[in-house]
């Protein structure tokens, strides 16, 4: 059970985004003292993440998922200053 997400209270919204660059997926909470936020490597598709949604919706009947959405976390650039 060490590899689920912790669930403390009931959640009203299951969230599960995926980095698509880095293959993490990711499931936060609706309020956020429901429970901590949890990431999965590897999980490029979010299916782990989808899978561990539906299993959190089937203890807590009621919440809705909202997702996955997909995104790209941001490269390296830099930010070049002016001078004043």
């Amino acid at each position: 059970m060490a590899d689920q997400p912790r669930v403390v209270s009931r959640p009203d919204r299951i969230f599960v985004s995926v980095d698509e660059s880095s293959g993490r997926s990711t499931i936060s909470f609706s309020p956020t003292d429901a429970g901590s936020p949890f990431q999965r490597d590897a999980d490029r598709d979010g299916a782990l993440a989808m899978r561990d949604a539906q299993a959190i919706l089937a203890r807590y009947p009621g919440a809705t998922i909202h997702g996955p959405h997909f995104h790209a976390a941001p490269t390296g650039r830099t930010r070049t200053r002016r001078r004043p």
